[in-house]
């Protein structure tokens, strides 16, 4: 973070009656403070006070403005001894011919209190600053740009002090000060909008932050323009901010742009632009790029060195960063001696009670932590942490990396009894921290978030796995952590959208509307190849997330969202029936004495009535992988490696790899099933590509024979889960089915007259002609034209209302029609689709040549259903101006409103798959209709025959309409249809809550 205006300011008098060889030396003196070259500032300045001298006498206000000068500049090249004696002999100067009660005094007060901040000498500088505040408000009174000023400085030194609760009420007063005199468009303004940022940030109140830091931006290039030093550091907080919740793309863009622009104005050998650097070196290192960090820390320590020495704060802060840099990279005995003089340089310049000087402890600590030598890193650990409550409180990232650090000490040292509750006491903060922030986040944002915050999730889990005598409050405390994390962002966006939704305020549904239209248009943007696509684009990005965020603030369901998402694990057991079982599955990165390159997967396993759960370890991905890379690439060699084969001859013989996959992910866990009979569980990572229910038990058996399962995004759905009413049945049916995939433009066009919403916003998918020949064009699903007609009939025999749309109108105006008025059931038979992620050299060469899903970073612009028409895209013909393309992907359907609707069934290719992101789950059409509204979801994990997958949807509506739940009518119809054919006609498909 860095400040736009400094305290104690150079001080210039124009005019005829002052010698024209002073005036001239100062005006070089503000020259090349102002390019950066302090050496030469000095000595010109130093010329300057022997002018004034020789000019004006030691009594005059003129000298003491030239010492002032000096002082500052030796300040600034923290030469503070030098500094000092010149600030006070100004102050006693200005005291003896101006008085006590003047303005000059009072800023030399200011100045010698600036430079005691600098200093480390804190109380010296609030009895300055106090004195100075005093002195203005008996001269001018409290509503004044003046005491503004005094009272900003005395806020400041609070905010240094990590006295927050004091800085806070008086940087707000200064705000509304300065708005009350000069209106709110002006560079003190701006300035106070920035010292309130930097507080906010530095109390790690990220959502607060944020607003001002865009607040100052703005008036910074109203007022200056775009190419300023002052927007630059503007620029330079922002990016800080969003590295330190993992926007990383987004920081990168606002450094480089602060980058440039200190180029450009100050030049490259100017702190300034060493400063941008080194911002942008913390970013490329928090994101692993470690080459590029590591050369940009010692271009920008260079510059410092040069430019203000090696005893300054800024250059001692650039060495702490390369420091820290090294030590991720494990290369301690680089890290070390850089951590020890930077902890030496900090003690020096700002002191003991900084900040920076507390950093230097935890950091230093962690290098000696990782060198096992345990005995140094404990009491730095220690006295960080002391410190850092002290200056910083207990919520802020320092103290919570300090008490994680000596945790993970401990855990090393096999000393869990004191890890446990500096585990328990981070995990405690963390949550409210991330609460906190969730509520400002847009949906993009709060997935960085948590990605940037996944080592919470890394170190309880890993704590389990070593220490298996953990007590039963640990225990609950993780679980309680995987209720709140697994799908988290989903959850809350989920919420948030429902909400609004319901919201009667016009402001809310205005900024609702405009969000919305926003995204239809990314969604056109993000179809077309890069570059066709808007210059505006960024733009559009942005005001669409700035929309989502406003809306995320103004929603009333926030109290509600809060407590939907903090759920805790006795609401879960006070859901679970006798013969139930909840399990949790979970991924985690292993801290085992040190963090290792092992990605594991255990299970919590709860009953109604335990104390708490079980934590059970079951594999590492690397065997996982192993086994899905040796059962092959199709999907009929994966069912016969994993769940007996195609034919219903061979059911009695047992997957070549079965067996395995088996042993790993759920045999552990039998010990702790028996007498259970219903299981609801929450996959993670791998394990949502694995149909459990046909998972081999023996050579006769597979899962679904023991137990009836039910898959949930999160546990936490148990205590969600509507209780369906016994003798509820099917009340209204939407079906889409057998359609004409290949249309030419005339009929594409004719198409729109069976789309009965016509304000609806084309959203054409636009591929180009160079395609492999396996991916060309859809092939007709004859066979789903039958699965419409019978499950069409089943109704109509029963008299439950249906609707259809086969052939041209099966098509995506007719599907996006429904949003805001959806059926309770929604069927739909045909192609679906998930790409795999491209590689990033691909994007970068082949953009323009290359299918636009398949290159596109988001998860839900690469899935989606193929419906009519759609060839005509898909094939590489150019979009059709105002008329729907047939390719609804993920990303439009996640816009819909379905919320009326009870079940989407998806009875088409891959609808289960997407990309597996974190905590999340699976990114790609399930959780579309997620975010759309839909309760319940039938989806596939592999393409299934036409006839099989008619004939069990067919056979799951009859049992629902035979008064069985939902749930339990489509375990019957899998069970059925295992009696006449292979795992892989009925186990693809699974049912999602």
């Amino acid at each position: 973070m860095k400040s736009i205006l400094l305290v104690g300011a150079l001080v210039f008098f124009s005019g005829s009656s002052f010698s024209q060889t002073w005036a001239e030396l100062n005006r070089q003196v503000l020259e090349l403070n102002k390019r950066g070259e302090f050496n030469e500032a000095i000595s010109v300045a130093e010329k300057a006070v022997e002018a004034a001298k020789n000019e004006f006498g030691l009594n005059n206000n003129s000298y003491a403005s030239s010492l002032n000068n000096l002082a500052y500049l030796y300040e600034n090249m923290a030469q503070y001894e030098k500094a000092r004696p010149l600030y006070i002999l100004a102050t006693e100067i200005r005291k003896k011919i101006l008085g006590e009660n003047h303005p000059s005094y009072a800023l030399s007060l200011n100045n010698l209190a600036s430079l005691y901040v600098n200093m480390g000498q804190y109380q010296n500088a609030e009895t300055l600053f106090l004195q100075s505040l005093e002195i203005t408000k008996k001269i001018s009174g409290d509503n004044n740009l003046d005491y503004a000023v005094s009272l900003s400085n005395l806020g400041n030194l609070y905010s240094t002090t990590g006295e927050y609760n004091k800085a806070e009420p008086l940087n707000l007063q200064v705000l509304k000060i300065i708005k009350n005199v000069s209106g709110d468009i002006n560079l003190d303004y701006a300035t106070s909008l920035n010292n309130l940022g930097n507080l906010y940030l530095a109390r790690g109140q990220y959502e607060k932050a944020e607003p001002a830091y865009l607040q100052l931006l703005e008036i910074l290039q109203k007022v200056l323009g775009k190419n300023q030093p002052e927007v630059a550091i503007g620029l330079n907080n922002l990016a800080y901010l969003y590295a330190s919740l993992g926007q990383y793309e987004k920081a990168e863009s606002f450094y480089l742009q602060a980058l440039e622009i200190m180029r450009k104005v100050v030049g490259e050998n100017h702190t300034g632009y060493a400063s941008s650097l080194g911002g942008l070196a913390i970013l490329y290192k928090s994101a692993g790029l470690y080459e590029k960090a590591e050369s940009l820390f010692f271009k920008a320590g260079e510059i410092f060195k040069k430019t203000v020495g090696e005893n300054h704060l800024e250059y001692a802060l650039n060495l702490n960063n390369s420091a820290k840099l090294y030590a991720i990279m494990n290369q301690y005995e680089k890290a070390e001696p850089l951590f020890l003089k930077t902890r030496e340089i900090f003690k020096k310049a700002v002191g003991e009670k900084h900040p920076a000087y507390v950093e230097s402890l935890n950091n230093l600590g962690y290098v000696y932590d990782n060198m096992f030598q345990y005995e140094k890193a404990k009491p730095l650990y220690l006295q960080a942490i002391e410190a850092a409550k002290r200056i910083s409180g207990k919520t802020h990232p320092s103290y919570i990396s300090s008490l994680n650090n000596l945790a993970l000490l401990y855990q090393r040292s096999e000393d869990f009894e004191k890890a446990e509750p500096l585990f328990t006491e981070s995990r405690t903060i963390q949550i409210k921290n991330m609460l906190a922030v969730f509520n400002n986040l847009s949906e993009n944002e709060k997935s960085n978030y948590l990605a940037y915050n996944v080592d919470l999730n890394n170190t309880q889990n890993s704590l389990l796995y070593v220490y298996y005598k953990a007590n039963n409050d640990i225990l609950r405390e993780n679980y309680n952590l995987q209720l709140l994390l697994k799908s988290l962002t989903l959850s809350s966006t989920k919420y948030v959208v429902e909400s609004v939704r319901t919201n009667n305020d016009t402001l809310v549904q205005n900024i609702f509307d405009r969000w919305q239209n926003k995204k239809s248009i990314l969604s056109k943007q993000y179809s077309l190849p890069i570059a066709t696509r808007r210059e505006d684009l960024s733009k559009i990005e942005y005001e669409t997330e700035m929309l989502e965020k406003e809306l995320t603030r103004k929603s009333s369901a926030f109290k509600n969202q809060q407590q939907s998402l903090q759920l805790k694990i006795n609401e879960v057991q006070k859901n679970l029936q006798q013969n139930e079982v909840a399990i949790e599955f979970v991924r985690f990165n292993l801290f085992n004495k040190k963090w290792t390159d092992s990605t594991l997967y255990a299970a919590y396993v709860l009953t109604k009535n335990n104390s708490a759960p079980i934590f059970i370890p079951l594999c590492e991905e690397k065997q996982l992988q192993k086994l899905f890379d040796s059962a092959g690439t199709t999907a009929s060699a994966m069912v016969s490696q994993f769940y007996r084969g195609l034919e219903l001859k061979k059911k009695n013989t047992t997957g070549a790899l079965g067996t395995e996959l088996y042993k790993l992910i759920w045999q552990p866990l039998e010990p702790y099933l028996k007498n259970v009979k219903k299981i609801s569980y929450s996959p993670a990572g791998k394990l949502y590509s694995i149909a459990f229910h046909a998972l081999p038990v023996d050579s006769t058996t597979v899962l679904m024979d023991k137990f009836q399962l039910q898959q949930y995004t999160s546990t936490r759905q148990v205590v969600l889960r509507e209780q369906e009413k016994q003798n509820s049945k099917p009340q209204y049916i939407t079906l889409f089915g057998d359609a004409s995939f290949t249309l030419d433009s005339l009929q594409l066009v004719k198409q729109k007259i069976y789309n009965p919403d016509k304000n609806n916003i084309s959203t054409s998918i636009y591929t180009p002609k160079k395609r492999s020949d396996e991916n060309n064009t859809w092939s007709s699903l004859p066979g789903t034209a039958q699965e419409v007609k019978t499950i069409q009939q089943v109704f109509e025999q029963n008299k439950i209302t249906t609707k259809s749309f086969t052939q041209i109108t099966a098509s995506e105006e007719n599907l996006k029609a429904l949003s805001g008025n959806s059926p309770q059931i929604l069927h739909i038979a045909t192609h679906g689709f998930f790409l795999p992620e491209s590689d990033k050299k691909k994007k970068t060469d082949n953009f323009n040549n290359e299918n636009t899903y398949t290159l596109a970073d988001d998860p839900l612009l690469r899935s989606g259903l193929v419906l009519a028409g759609g060839n005509y895209a898909w094939s590489g013909k150019p979009p059709i101006d105002g008329i729907e393309d047939g390719i609804a992907t993920a990303y439009e359907i996640s816009q819909l409103n379905l919320s009326n609707t009870e079940i989407v069934v998806l009875s088409a290719c891959e609808t289960a798959l997407g990309d597996v992101k974190g905590s999340e789950g699976v990114f790609g059409l399930q959780r579309a209709f997620k975010m759309a509204g839909v309760k319940k979801m039938i989806v596939s994990l592999w393409q299934v025959p036409d006839k099989e997958t008619a004939e069990l949807m067919t056979s799951f509506y009859s049992y629902w309409m035979k008064d069985k739940t939902i749930n339990d009518a489509f375990t019957q119809a899998q069970a059925d249809m295992r009696k006449k054919y292979s795992p892989f006609y009925w186990a693809a498909f699974v049912l999602v809550e």
